[in-house]
């Protein structure tokens, strides 16, 4: 695929903008193409970005993975899992991507672009995962490490966030958070009680910090029973007002 001077002056500005240098050029620009392009121009499809995106899809759940699984040593697997599936999600890349201004490097067919594909939250999205495979390409065996300092030096904060973010709609997160900041301690969960037939039971639990009750809940499960005693700690602490 041939790459014209002004498209090459445009990638080499991008790369000295984010301490990037591709030796293979071709490369870095494939990760910006879209298969609109590839069909309007005669191009097989393999000039387009899919493939990349499908490596720099791993990559970058490789790398979320790690940053949460180092910065949050007391979170369970289960929300560990449930909170990079919002990280990765298509809505927090497209952010990434349009702060690196993938809006002006993705090549797109003439009718894609006239519908404002530039813009579109999945194009940038895949754009950005391609992206990350070709970083992981370019540098061969120190290729993770740098797709990894590239998104921990750039998108630390917005990737952090996601937990803070998520964790408000989750009472225990939210209760652990609060136990944590006085002094690095857990909430303890203790099931009290349960009542009724064993294919339909009643699960009491209560929280306690510091040897002190500051929770109960019932449900039907234990899960949701000891997410039900965190929120009314939450209420009974006052970091959540009870809606009258």
């Amino acid at each position: 695929m041939h790459i014209s001077d002004d498209r090459k002056k445009q990638l080499i500005e991008f790369q000295q903008k984010h301490d990037l240098n591709f030796k293979d050029i071709k490369l870095l620009n494939q990760a910006f193409v879209h298969t609109s392009y590839t069909y309007e121009n005669n191009l097989d499809v393999s000039n387009s970005y899919e493939r990349l995106e499908f490596l720099g899809d791993a990559v970058l759940k490789l790398t979320v993975s790690s940053i949460f699984y180092n910065n949050f040593p007391d979170i369970n697997e289960g929300e560990l899992t449930k909170i990079r599936g919002e990280a990765v999600s298509d809505k927090y890349i497209f952010e990434f991507a349009k702060k690196l201004g993938f809006e002006d490097l993705v090549l797109l067919g003439k009718n894609e672009k006239k519908h404002g594909g530039n813009k579109k939250e999945s194009i940038l999205a895949c754009a950005f995962e391609a992206f990350l495979g070709a970083v992981y390409l370019e540098y061969k065996n120190k290729g993770y490490k740098k797709a990894y300092d590239f998104l921990y030096s750039n998108f630390l904060n917005e990737i952090l966030d996601v937990y803070n973010n998520t964790s408000k709609l989750n009472p225990k997160a939210q209760l652990q958070e609060y136990t944590q900041a006085i002094n690095r301690k857990l909430p303890l969960y203790k099931t009290v009680k349960e009542v009724g037939l064993e294919h339909d039971k009643t699960f009491f639990v209560e929280v306690s910090f510091e040897n002190k009750i500051i929770g109960k809940g019932s449900a039907k499960s234990i899960k949701q029973a000891q997410q039900n005693a965190a929120m009314d700690a939450l209420y009974k602490l006052n970091i959540v007002k009870e809606e009258k």
